[in-house]
């Protein structure tokens, strides 16, 4: 088997995001997304397992996408950046739909 162990693919993008971490509010950008987790990059890291909520909207896509979950990995973004996985632990439905036909439309 090889590296990929997730449950669903993941595409490309470039999208803004709002983090909140406790009662901290930063801004980050999205890489890549599917519709159990997302990679964020950021000027500065938290910890493995700190709770986040991420808030985004992704191209062409109505409505905006609200998931909460944790931070799972830590990763080198562009540019000297950094960037965090987050595995989300709640995400609506609406959300997840929107991720899925995101990831449908990069697809084809």
């Amino acid at each position: 088997m090889g590296d990929e162990r997730r449950r669903s693919p993941r595409v490309a993008v470039d999208a803004a995001a709002r983090l909140t971490i406790g009662e901290e509010v930063i801004y980050a950008r999205v890489r890549d997304i599917c519709r159990d987790a997302v990679l964020v990059e950021t000027e500065r890291v938290f910890p493995l397992q700190t709770e986040v909520t991420v808030e985004t909207e992704l191209p062409k896509v109505s409505g905006a996408i609200r998931a909460s979950g944790r931070v799972i990995r830590h990763a080198k973004g562009q540019d000297g950046t950094q960037a965090m996985a987050i595995l989300f632990d709640q995400i609506s439905t609406e959300s997840t739909l929107r991720i899925d036909l995101f990831v449908s439309e990069q697809e084809a």
